[in-house]
C-alpha cells in the first residue's frame, strides 16, 4: 500500500506564506539588532532577487527557494532600515531633538485634528497633524502627529472645551508644551516613546486650559470617516446612558477601543485570571461579529458573495471606527482571507492565512514587529492553527472513521485514543441509517459510550467544550512566554477560565448591542437585557474568585534582559517542534487510486502500529525540550548574595524608591514610587494626570509600582522582597508599595508614623492586610543587623499619645545603612523642622551616600545638614522636569559647593550603589 503524494500540511507548496513571512521577520530582525549598512543590504536583496531568477529558469527548484526567501529576508531588513531614517527636518521629532522645541517652554502649535477629541475621564486626547509651530515669534513649518491631552476637572472647564466645537478635520491654534514620551530609566521599565512611535506618533503634549485652544477653520473631511467617527461617539453615549459605570467602562474598551474608562478592579481581576485579552478588540471580537453577521452560519457554501461582501465591508468599516489596532487589523485581515479564498479559489490553509496576514501587516510597518500586542496576537492564533485545530481534527478523523475505498484501514492509534475520540465524534444513529440504505451491510465496534452520550444528544456540546479546552491550552502554551516577559504573570488556571470568558464575552457584546439597539423603542426590554449584561460582566469579572487561593493557579515570575531574554524565543523551538510531530502523526492511511488494486496484500485488520525509533526520540526530545524551556521561562536564575550591599536608587519621576540587596541575598524596599495625580478623582484614586504626564498616554490600568518598580525586582530575577518600608504616607513614596505587596512574596512591612485617617496609608494597609504580611512600626533610636548592616533608625521619634498622628514630610523614617566603613543616609522626604532637630539630637549623621531629603527641595538640605551627613556622592530621586521646581537650584548650589557628586534619577537615571564594606562603586543608568 502506498499513501497518497499529497506534501505535508506545513510543506512549502501549501504553506508558502509560513516561510515567505518567516524570511521578512528575519530580515527586520537583523536590520534591528545590527543596523548593516543600507546600500550592503540593497546589494544583497539585489543579487539575491536575480538568483531566484536565474534558479527558476533554470528550473532549479531548491535552489530557486532558497534564493526567493533570501530576497524576503533583505526586503525586511530593507523595510526596517527605510523606518530607520531620520525623519526630515521639518518633523516634530527632528524639531524637538534640534531644539527648536524646547521641552521647558510652551509653543504655539497649528495642526488638525485627525480623529474628534477622544474622551476619557476628566480630560480629552487631541490626535493631530502639526503644519506649523510658532516660537519666540518666529513660524516654523512642522509635520507629523502629536498626541495632546487636556484636563476638564470640574464642569465649567468640561463646558469651555465642548464649546470649541472641535471635530475631526478642526484646525486648531493651541499654546501647549510639547516634548517626547519618557522613558523610565531602569532596567524592565516601559519606554513611552517607543510605545508612541509604534502608534506613529512623533510628540506628545499637556494643554493647560480650553482658554489656550482656538478653533480657526477646518480642512475637507473624509465623509466615511467622519460618520464612522461620529457613530463610534454616539455608541459610547448610549453605553453610558444604558449601564451603570463599571460595566460601562468594560463595554467602552470592549466595543469601541477606548479603555479609559476601565475600571481599575476589572483589569486586575482579568489579568490575574489571564483574561484581559477580553477587553482589547481582536479575533474574540472580530469573530463574535462576523458570526452575527453571517447569521451564525459555517459553511462557507451556504454565504452568498453578496452577504460575504457586505460582512466585509462592515467589519472594515468597524476596524477602522475602533483605530485599526494590530489585533483589529490581523483579526479583520485573517477573515478577509478566510471568506474570500473558498469563493475564489478554494479553502484557504489556516496556517497559511495567519502568515498571509502577518505579512502583509509587517510589509506595511516593520516596526510592528515589536509590539506587544501585535505579537501576542499572532503566537496566540498560531498556537490555534498550528496545535489546536490539528489535534481536533486527527481526533475527529480518527473517531468517524468507517471503510471507505480511501481510508480502507482502521485508525493507526492506540485504543485509549481511539476510544476518547470516537466517544465524542461517533455519530451511530447516522451510522445506522446508512446501514439500513445502503445494499452493503456490516457492524462495526465502536465506543460504547458514543451511543450513550448520542441518545442523550449532548456529543455536540462535549465536542464543543473539547475544542475550547484544547483551543484555550494551545493559547496558554504559546503565549506564555510572552505573558512572562511582558506582563510577568503565568496562568494556569487560564486555560479553563479562557472558555468560559469567550463564552461570556460573546454574550456581553451582543446583548450589550441589542440592548441600545431596542433602547428607544422599549425601555423595558433595554432594562432587561441590560440585567442580562451585568449578570455577564459580573461572571467574567469574578471568575478568578473560586480559584484566588489555590496555589499556583496564577502567580508572577520574574523575567529575562538584555541578550538573556533569547530565552522566549527559544521557547518556540520545541513548539515548532511539536507542531511538526503533530503534522506527521497520520492516524488514518489514505490510499491513492492507483494503490486501491493492492490493497488486498495490506492489513484489513485493526492493529496498532507502534511508532518509529525515530517517532519515539522525537517526541522525547520534544518533551524534554519543552519541560526544560518552561521551567527557564517562569524561574529565571537569581544571584541571592555576593557579599556586597547594593542599593538601586530608581528613576520613578516624581517620587522615592530604593531596592537595598543585602550582602548575603535578604532585600530591603525603601518607598516605592507612585503618581502624584491633579485633577478630579476617580474612587480608586486615578484621575486623568500624573504628575509625570505619561499615564495620560497609556491607559488608566497604568501604576509605577507594577510597571516600573516591580518590573525592576523581577529584571534581577527576583520573586520575594524580605522587608518593604514606606517612609511616610504621602503618594509619591507610599503609592506604588501596594502593587509590590501584592505582587511579591513580602517578608514584613515596616512604617514610621500609621496615621489613622490618611488615605494613601489606607490603601497601602488594606493590601498588606490582605496579603497577610506583618506590618510594623519603627521610631528613632531603634537599631538593626542584617547580612552584616547595621541599620540605624535616626527619624522619626515616637508619635505623642495626646496628639493626631501623622505622616508627612517631616514624619519620614530615616535610615542609616552601615557596612564596613561605608554608610549610606536614607532621608525620606524630611525637611528644615526634622534636619535641625536631627542635628541637634547629635546623632551620627555621616555617611558616604547621601538620598537627598524631598527631591532637593528648597526647604530641605540646610547647609547645617549637609555638613553633619559630609556625602562624596548625593543622590536626588526626582523627575526628569519637575512641576514642583525639584532639585531647586540653591540646594543644588550647596552640595556643589562642598564637592559633593551630584546625580539625579531623572537625569541619570537608575543610580546604583555598591560596596564591600571599604570600596564603593557607584554607577548610572545612563551612561
Amino acid at each position: 500500500m502506498s499513501q497518497t503524494g499529497s506534501p505535508s500540511t506545513l510543506s512549502p507548496q501549501r504553506q508558502p506564506f509560513l516561510y515567505l513571512t518567516a524570511a521578512l521577520v528575519a530580515g527586520i530582525l537583523v536590520d534591528r539588532y545590527i543596523e548593516p549598512a543600507r546600500l550592503i543590504t540593497t546589494a544583497f536583496a539585489t543579487v539575491s532577487v536575480f538568483a531566484s531568477i536565474r534558479f527558476l529558469l533554470a528550473k532549479q527548484g531548491a535552489a530557486s527557494t532558497v534564493a526567493l526567501l533570501f530576497s524576503f529576508g533583505f526586503a525586511g531588513a530593507l523595510l526596517s532600515s527605510t523606518e530607520r531614517i531620520t525623519p526630515t527636518a521639518s518633523r516634530l521629532r527632528s524639531l524637538y531633538e534640534a531644539r527648536v522645541i524646547g521641552a521647558e517652554d510652551p509653543v504655539e502649535l497649528t495642526a488638525t485634528l485627525l480623529a474628534p477629541p477622544e474622551p476619557a475621564p476628566g480630560a480629552y486626547y487631541l490626535d493631530v497633524d502639526a503644519e506649523s509651530i510658532r516660537d519666540r515669534r518666529e513660524v516654523v513649518p512642522a509635520t507629523g502627529r502629536a498626541r495632546l491631552m487636556i484636563s476638564v476637572t470640574d464642569t465649567e472647564a468640561q463646558s469651555r472645551f465642548v464649546r470649541l466645537g472641535l471635530d475631526y478635520g478642526s484646525r486648531i491654534r493651541v499654546l501647549v508644551r510639547l516634548e517626547r514620551a519618557r522613558a523610565y530609566a531602569n532596567p524592565g521599565s516601559p519606554d513611552f516613546s517607543e510605545f508612541l512611535d509604534r502608534r506613529g506618533y512623533d510628540i506628545k503634549g499637556v494643554i493647560k486650559s480650553a482658554l489656550l485652544i482656538e478653533h480657526i477653520g477646518g480642512v475637507r473631511r473624509n465623509p466615511v470617516l467622519s460618520n464612522l467617527y461620529r457613530l463610534r461617539l454616539r455608541m459610547m453615549d448610549a453605553i453610558d446612558s444604558t449601564f451603570e459605570p463599571r460595566v460601562a467602562g468594560t463595554l467602552k474598551a470592549m466595543l469601541t477601543g477606548n479603555r479609559y474608562f476601565l475600571d481599575h478592579e476589572t483589569a486586575e481581576r482579568l489579568r490575574e485570571s489571564s483574561t484581559f485579552h477580553t477587553l482589547v478588540i481582536a479575533g474574540l471580537h472580530i469573530g463574535i461579529i462576523a458570526w452575527a453577521l453571517l447569521g451564525g452560519r459555517s459553511a462557507v457554501k451556504r454565504r452568498r458573495v453578496v452577504r460575504v461582501i457586505v460582512c466585509l465591508v462592515a467589519l472594515w468599516a468597524y476596524a477602522i471606527m475602533v483605530g485599526l489596532a494590530p489585533p483589529v487589523t490581523r483579526a479583520t485581515t485573517m477573515i478577509t482571507i478566510g471568506l474570500v479564498g473558498p469563493l475564489l479559489f478554494r479553502r484557504s490553509a489556516s496556517i497559511n492565512t495567519v502568515a498571509l496576514a502577518a505579512f502583509v501587516m509587517l510589509a506595511l510597518k516593520s516596526a510592528l514587529l515589536a509590539d506587544p500586542g501585535f505579537q501576542l496576537s499572532f503566537v496566540a492564533v498560531a498556537g490555534i492553527v498550528a496545535l489546536a485545530l490539528p489535534i481536533a481534527e486527527k481526533l475527529r478523523e480518527v473517531g468517524l472513521w468507517r471503510p471507505a475505498s480511501h481510508t480502507p484501514h482502521p485508525p493507526s492509534c492506540s485504543r485509549a485514543v481511539r476510544y476518547f475520540a470516537e466517544t465524542l465524534f461517533w455519530n451511530e444513529r447516522a451510522f445506522t441509517e446508512e446501514m439500513r440504505r445502503s445494499p452493503i451491510r456490516y457492524q462495526l465496534k465502536k465506543a460504547k459510550a458514543a451511543r450513550i452520550l448520542g441518545r442523550l444528544h449532548v456529543q455536540s456540546l462535549l465536542r464543543g467544550a473539547l475544542l475550547l479546552v484544547i483551543t484555550s491550552g494551545a493559547i496558554q502554551f504559546t503565549t506564555l512566554p510572552l505573558m512572562a516577559l511582558y506582563f510577568n504573570r503565568v496562568a494556569p488556571v487560564g486555560m479553563l477560565l479562557n472558555v468560559v470568558a469567550g463564552l461570556l464575552t460573546g454574550v456581553l457584546m451582543l446583548t450589550a448591542m441589542c440592548a441600545i439597539a431596542v433602547a428607544g423603542l422599549s425601555a423595558w426590554i433595554a432594562a432587561r437585557l441590560a440585567m442580562v449584561v451585568n449578570v455577564a460582566h459580573y461572571l467574567l469579572v469574578n471568575e478568578i474568585a473560586p480559584f484566588a487561593n489555590i496555589p499556583l493557579a496564577t502567580f508572577r515570575v520574574a523575567h529575562y534582559e538584555g541578550w538573556h531574554s533569547i530565552i522566549y524565543a527559544l521557547y518556540f523551538a520545541p513548539l515548532a517542534m511539536l507542531a511538526v510531530l503533530i503534522d506527521r502523526w497520520q492516524p488514518i492511511d489514505r490510499v491513492s487510486d492507483v494503490d486501491r488494486t493492492q490493497q488486498r496484500t495490506t492489513r484489513t485488520q485493526s492493529n496498532f502500529a507502534p511508532p518509529t525509533r525515530h517517532q519515539i526520540s522525537s517526541s522525547i526530545v520534544c518533551a524534554l525540550s519543552m519541560i526544560a524551556v518552561f521551567v527557564a521561562v517562569i524561574r529565571p536564575p537569581v544571584n541571592n548574595a555576593n557579599g556586597r550591599l547594593t542599593i538601586h536608587f530608581l528613576d520613578v519621576g516624581q517620587g522615592d524608591c530604593a531596592l537595598v540587596g543585602l550582602p548575603h541575598g535578604k532585600t530591603m524596599l525603601v518607598d516605592g514610587g507612585g503618581e502624584l495625580r491633579f485633577g478630579r478623582r476617580e474612587q480608586d484614586g486615578r484621575g486623568p494626570e500624573s504628575e509625570d504626564g505619561e499615564t495620560a498616554f497609556t491607559d488608566s490600568t497604568f501604576s509605577i509600582g507594577e510597571a516600573v518598580v516591580s518590573r525592576f525586582i523581577w529584571s534581577l530575577g527576583r520573586t520575594r522582597v524580605d522587608y518593604v518600608v514606606a517612609t511616610h504616607a504621602h503618594a509619591d513614596h507610599i503609592g506604588g508599595l501596594s502593587d509590590v505587596v501584592r505582587n511579591f512574596s513580602v517578608g514584613q512591612t515596616i512604617v514610621g508614623h500609621a496615621p489613622a485617617t490618611d488615605r494613601e496609608y489606607d490603601r497601602f494597609s488594606k493590601a498588606v492586610n490582605k496579603c497577610g504580611v506583618r506590618l510594623s512600626a519603627v521610631s528613632a533610636g531603634e537599631r538593626f543587623e542584617i547580612d552584616g548592616v547595621s541599620i540605624e533608625v535616626l527619624w522619626p521619634p515616637p508619635p505623642a499619645y495626646d496628639s493626631q498622628v501623622t505622616s508627612g514630610n517631616n514624619d519620614s523614617v530615616v535610615l542609616r545603612l552601615i557596612y564596613g566603613n561605608v554608610s549610606i543616609l536614607l532621608a525620606g522626604d524630611i525637611e528644615r523642622a526634622a534636619e535641625d532637630s536631627l542635628v541637634a539630637s547629635g546623632a551620627d549623621l555621616r555617611a558616604d551616600i547621601l538620598k537627598v531629603p524631598h527631591h532637593g527641595s528648597r526647604t530641605s538640605s540646610t547647609e547645617a545638614f549637609i555638613d553633619a551627613v559630609n556625602p562624596k556622592y548625593a543622590v536626588i530621586s526626582v523627575g526628569e522636569r519637575s512641576r514642583f521646581g525639584h532639585p531647586h537650584r540653591a540646594v543644588v548650589h550647596r552640595y556643589l559647593a562642598r564637592d559633593v557628586k551630584l546625580l539625579q534619577t531623572g537625569r541619570d537615571g537608575m543610580v546604583t550603589v555598591e560596596t564591600d564594606g571599604s570600596s564603593l562603586d557607584v554607577w548610572t543608568y545612563k551612561k
